[in-house]
């Protein structure tokens, strides 16, 4: 599990769907869909069911999104502080 895959799945959830995500994240929806993938493979939970009108969060997606997006502002505010020397 990486920092980038925490980010993405955070920011697929926020956006809806994987091709809005992607976009917003300037890569090709094919590396967003794997690396989540990857992530889901690697946790082995489903974090989104997958509809043709978009992405939804499992029961068990949300809670990891819950604690993605905490690992995600943690680091934020780590390398702002590593940015400024105060580390």
């Amino acid at each position: 599990m990486t920092i980038q895959q925490l980010k993405y799945a955070v920011t697929a959830a926020e956006k809806g769907t994987m091709s809005e995500a992607a976009q917003f994240l300037f890569i090709a929806q094919p590396s967003l869909t794997n690396a989540i993938r990857d992530l889901e493979k690697e946790l082995r939970i489903t974090i989104f069911h997958r509809t043709n009108k978009g992405i939804i969060a499992t029961n068990e997606g949300e809670e990891f999104l819950g604690y993605a997006r905490q690992i995600s502002v943690s680091y934020t505010h780590l390398r702002a502080h590593e940015t400024r020397g105060n580390l």
